[in-house]
């Protein structure tokens, strides 16, 4: 099948890798994936040359559309959140970090491309006079669609944004319609060609967004999978890596893939919460896993035994070695511990327990390496026959949540693999206004930044925090709000920590909490709590 026709044909490794010019490129890509047969696209303004010294000339257009029969539109991309001042004729881009920039006008830009585009064509030899359809368009591909006319010369069909721009083929189209014109033919998309395909000089807006981030980062998770190629053979191993190093999503490959061996597998975890998640996660992907909280598995142990289980940890583990005992059906082939930095010392004679064959089962430990917060735990699992290994590229987070967790890490170097992402936004409020500012902020990213609900969770230090914001009239529906200590193991789109009194100096919550988001965090607390917080350990 014959695909739209792209100048230039691809684009340089160097732009695509380029985090400031993410929008054309995005646009670029849409282009040539949804128009067919016959279009014809060229970007960025390169009738207009350069000069001898590499600078551009003035006058400006980032696309030229066209097609035989449908005649051409010339497109202007810009990023970022759009204003404009009639009393000035002033236009500003304001980038994700809340950097305002003077652009050229987007609507004169685009007119005047559209008609210098016709003088300049209707001047080479071999052009035969014709009337054909011209239009022009501008693309915010950032902001929001706007509710009407931006203005006389701005009538709302002229634009496409955020919305309309995963359907911008049909846009162009739609636009490319009407009037009785005559077709612009082969012969005029080869006199365009004459005229425009010549050296591009690329250039992209500062604009973006969370989701192109989360989008960046979920192409890398798996990247960490080949931890499980080197190390699937070995019965006792140890994988310890940094927050974000995507320790839960390698566990549950690694008890994805023994299940699939005919291993009879176990994934337990301390947290309920994360045994909730990875359960959920496992359900269709690998359902002969067993799913538990440490907590879970010994009221199951028990309960298949005929027993009774107590509430105390410790009094169940003694409950499950029993049970264990009295019905060995109960033992596993494989056991994979996630988050294995929260299990006791003498725990782990009790897990050695469960397994049905020392010398053939599985037991896989996930780690933290934080030294400054859990201790060198290396040691103490080594004595258990563990082979360690480390995970040491953060594929969850950007790189200056990152940043930010890393000043409470101590422990094994690791780097960070995803984009840049925004600035950590920090905010200062009385302690008795944090839950308040927290759930005011989320309202604001849902209204006014178009995140989704589900993608937000206010982290609290205490559960009176959590109370405090999850009572409030204004609460958002949709949104999670949680006690850090309980989110260890789990992440979300966007965390807001409420990081009142009870946080101070409180280095594992900070940890945890500042490690939690893959794209945008925000942070609210007195002036203390956030310098303590900026300063780390």
């Amino acid at each position: 099948m014959a695909r739209v026709r792209m100048w230039p044909a691809k684009l340089p490794r160097q732009v695509r890798e380029d985090p400031h010019r993410r929008a054309e490129v995005i646009v670029f890509d849409l282009l040539e994936q949804q128009l067919g047969s016959g279009w014809v696209v060229f970007y960025s303004r390169p009738w207009l040359g350069l000069s001898p010294y590499g600078e551009e000339k003035d006058g400006e257009c980032d696309f030229v559309v066209m097609h035989p029969h449908h005649g051409y539109i010339t497109l202007e991309v810009k990023g970022g959140g759009i204003s404009h001042d009639p009393k000035t004729g002033k236009w500003i881009s304001t980038d994700r970090h809340s950097l305002r920039h003077n652009i050229k006008n987007p609507l004169g830009q685009a007119v005047a491309a559209k008609h210098q585009l016709l003088d300049k064509v209707q001047k080479i030899t071999g052009w035969h006079g014709r009337f054909i359809r011209i239009r022009h368009g501008v693309v915010f591909p950032d902001t929001v669609t706007p509710p009407g006319d931006l203005g006389a010369d701005g009538p709302r069909e002229i634009f496409c944004c955020r919305d309309e721009l995963p359907r911008i083929g049909e846009w162009i189209q739609q636009r490319l319609t009407g009037g009785n014109v005559s077709d612009l033919g082969a012969d005029g998309i080869r006199n365009f060609e004459e005229l425009l395909a010549k050296p591009f000089l690329l250039r992209v807006p500062l604009g973006h967004y969370l989701d192109d981030d989360d989008q960046a980062i979920a192409a890398l998770t798996p990247q960490q999978y080949y931890i499980l190629d080197a190390v699937g053979h070995l019965q006792r191993v140890a994988a310890g890596g940094g927050a974000g190093t995507g320790k839960t999503i390698v566990a549950m490959e690694d008890a994805t893939r023994l299940a699939g061996q005919g291993l009879r597998t176990a994934f337990i975890c301390r947290s309920p919460q994360l045994a909730a998640h990875v359960r959920s996660r496992l359900a269709k992907a690998e359902p002969r896993v067993a799913v538990f909280s440490l907590s879970e598995f010994c009221a199951d142990a028990c309960r298949q035994a005929g027993m009774m289980c107590p509430a105390d940890i410790e009094k169940q583990i003694e409950a499950m070695l029993v049970a264990i005992s009295a019905t060995p059906s109960l033992r596993l082939d494989a056991l994979i511990i996630d988050e294995a930095q929260d299990f006791r010392t003498h725990w782990w004679v009790a897990l050695d327990e469960l397994l049905a064959d020392t010398q053939t089962s599985r037991l896989h430990a996930f780690f933290d390496t934080n030294q400054s917060v859990y201790g060198d735990l290396s040691g103490e699992l080594a004595s258990f026959r563990i082979v360690p290994i480390h995970l040491t590229r953060n594929l969850r987070n950007t790189k200056l949540i990152h940043e930010a967790a890393s000043r409470f890490y101590r422990g094994i170097p690791v780097s960070a693999d995803g984009p840049d992402g925004m600035d950590v936004d920090w905010q200062e409020a009385s302690d008795s206004q944090v839950a308040t500012k927290a759930v005011e902020n989320a309202r604001r990213l849902i209204v006014n930044e178009r995140v989704t609900p589900e993608d937000i969770v206010i982290l609290c230090a205490s559960a009176s925090v959590r109370a405090a914001v999850r009572n409030r009239a204004d609460f958002p529906e949709g949104v999670d709000v949680e006690e850090i200590q309980d989110f260890k193991g789990l992440e979300r789109r966007v965390v807001i920590i409420a990081a009142s009194r009870e946080l101070a100096d409180q280095s594992e919550l900070a940890y945890v909490a500042l490690s939690r988001a893959r794209a945008h965090t925000l942070v609210v607390g007195e002036t203390p709590i956030i310098s303590w917080l900026k300063g780390g350990v």
